[in-house]
């Protein structure tokens, strides 16, 4: 049966691409529709993406998305354009205080250190995720997380389902292919209460995705086997919903034992 998926990323070709999260980023979500799904992409709109080259559309029901973040209320909007050369919807979430001023490298300066508010950043950028379902009046089967930027989704959505039942009957699947040993999560840069995520305080966003995701998949490539370490954590080797997919093809990479893990995912939710 066809189901409703919501890709989330902070990267996609040819829109924005400076690390492997972008790797698979368009082949994931194009598998996914090449199979009758209904499937939809978010990333953020950085400034330097060009509306007119492509094609940015205002969205009037995404044109203010309130949130409360940091003990402020905050008004966000999205546009809409197509994968070029595909009928693939990508959303671009725009926040021009988080987004506009990054530059390519974006989660880091131009002297190569990463960001310090990058937790802060994405915390946002997740949380906003899940605030414009409402606006969409579309809400997905499936959130698929792509990465540490997306990692924080699963946890929200438990978080906010008490105030939103149809996010209680979202799946979330979390998809990892780095360590991100230095991205440490901390509560007070997004304004949680403390005893909400006591438990996690110290974990890194990796093992965040983890723990609340339905479903985690860890992708290897040939020179990044990071399932090995990954596994040696608690919150890994405990987990009964985590699983491995090691890709090869050295420069062409063979990404058809991920699609097809995730394809298989996808149905079982």
């Amino acid at each position: 049966m066809a189901k409703k998926i919501f890709y989330i990323t902070s990267e996609m070709e040819p829109f924005a691409s400076t690390s492997s999260l972008s790797d698979y980023s368009s082949d994931v979500p194009l598998n996914l529709q090449s199979k009758g799904n209904d499937v939809r992409c978010l990333m953020p709109k950085y400034g330097f993406i060009s509306e007119r080259k492509y094609i940015l559309r205002e969205v009037i029901r995404l044109k203010e998305i309130f949130l409360n973040f940091d003990d402020s209320e905050l008004i966000c909007s999205a546009k809409s354009a197509f994968l070029p050369k595909s009928r693939l919807q990508v959303y671009f979430l725009e926040e021009k205080g988080f987004f506009g001023e990054l530059n390519n490298l974006l989660y880091k300066s131009k002297n190569g250190r990463f960001l310090t508010d990058n937790d802060k950043r994405f915390a946002f950028y997740c949380l906003a995720s899940i605030k414009m379902l409402p606006n969409l009046f579309w809400y997905p089967n499936i959130i698929i997380c792509n990465g540490w930027t997306a990692a924080l989704i699963p946890l929200f959505l438990k978080i906010l389902s008490k105030e939103n039942k149809e996010l209680s009957k979202i799946k979330s699947i979390y998809l990892t292919n780095s360590l991100n040993e230095d991205v440490i999560f901390n509560s007070k840069n997004i304004g949680l209460q403390d005893e909400t995520i006591s438990s996690i305080k110290s974990l890194n966003l990796n093992q965040i995705g983890c723990m609340f995701a339905d479903k985690t998949i860890i992708v290897n490539g040939e020179k990044s086997n990071i399932s090995s370490r990954l596994m040696k954590l608690k919150i890994f080797k405990d987990s009964k919903k985590c699983s491995r997919v090691n890709l090869s093809g050295g420069d062409e990479i063979d990404y058809s034992p991920l699609l097809d893990k995730i394809d298989r995912t996808v149905k079982v939710l």
